[in-house]
């Protein structure tokens, strides 16, 4: 496994209660030309998109700019590589939970608003065709009731934000879209009414689990199928795995990569060991896997860039 950042571990001793705060390097992905690595980071003080050689080398600030917004985060690129899409508060917001998707060229230039609608609009993701899916609460009866209560569904639009359609009904929280290489079904998170278990392995009412949605108006195949936290759903560049994080290890706070079938078949694990790893997106070739790896506990949270080679044989 590539380390691209050194992480600098510091943990509390047990029971003090002591708040530690670190810089956290998350969400990577990288070009389609396979140069340049984009995510969001805090180590300029707040959530930011930075840039860096495919390496890690080279890190630097690409966008943040309080005037337009607040913590931009969960950069991806274009197929083309030439624009960034990214979801981010916009300044002026009172709701909390309120954020829109952006996109701006890959210098950080040329910002644009693509969504305008109360709620979350978030985690966008790109189509090979350059169609945008972002999961959004529009269709909420009420955002004023608790962001977990909320409908939130997944929609597609043009790269401009026209020609916005629905996706799914869900009527409970959907998000973390990515639509297949083929255009013909969509990955995504989807809590469910059922007994599951939170990050830290606290019992939870509602299960997070990761379903593979037909867009032909098919049924939707739970593929994780676990009562654990399955989410952060992406697909092999070549459409015949989903890989997603998961904490059916059982170990409190932790994560690792697991691969499935669209069918829910065929689960494979991918990592482990003492990190926690979360968030992966494959090279353009799909030989490697970026993931978000780190130590987090219940006062802390510290973590960088990591990649290792996908190994997804048939």
């Amino acid at each position: 496994m590539i380390l691209f950042y050194a992480m600098l571990v510091a943990i509390s001793p047990a029971g003090s209660g002591t708040q530690i705060t670190a810089p956290r390097d998350s969400y990577p992905h990288l070009s389609p030309d396979g140069t340049t690595l984009v995510f969001h980071s805090n180590r300029n003080g707040r959530q930011a998109i930075w840039v860096s050689n495919a390496d890690g080398s080279n890190p630097r600030l690409l966008f943040d700019d309080p005037r337009e917004g607040a913590d931009p985060g969960t950069p991806v690129w274009s197929p083309d590589g030439r624009v960034i899409a990214f979801g981010m508060r916009p300044a002026g917001a009172t709701d909390e939970n309120e954020s829109e998707i952006y996109t701006m060229a890959r210098d950080g230039t040329r910002l644009r608003r693509l969504t305008e609608t109360p709620g979350d609009d978030s985690h966008p993701h790109w189509s090979r065709s350059g169609r945008i899916y972002f999961n959004s609460a529009r269709a909420t009866p009420d955002l004023g009731v608790p962001w977990g209560r909320q409908w939130i569904d997944i929609y597609s639009m043009a790269d401009d934000g026209s020609d916005v359609r629905r996706l799914t009904e869900c009527r409970s929280v959907c998000t973390y879209p990515v639509p297949s290489p083929d255009e013909r079904f969509v990955v995504h998170r989807r809590t469910t009414e059922t007994l599951g278990q939170n990050w830290d392995l606290s019992p939870a009412p509602r299960n997070s689990e990761v379903f593979v949605t037909p867009l032909d108006g098919g049924e939707p195949v739970n593929v994780s199928n676990s009562p654990a936290y399955d989410g952060w759903p992406t697909w092999s560049p070549d459409g015949r795995w989903v890989v997603f994080a998961s904490n059916r290890d059982r170990v409190a706070y932790t994560g690792q990569i697991f691969a499935v079938r669209p069918d829910g078949t065929e689960t494979r694990k991918l990592t482990e060991g003492i990190l926690s790893r979360v968030q992966p997106s494959f090279s353009p070739n799909g030989d490697w896997i970026f993931v978000y790896e780190s130590i987090e506990g219940e006062t802390f949270e510290i973590g960088h860039i990591a990649s290792f080679a996908a190994e997804l044989s048939d």
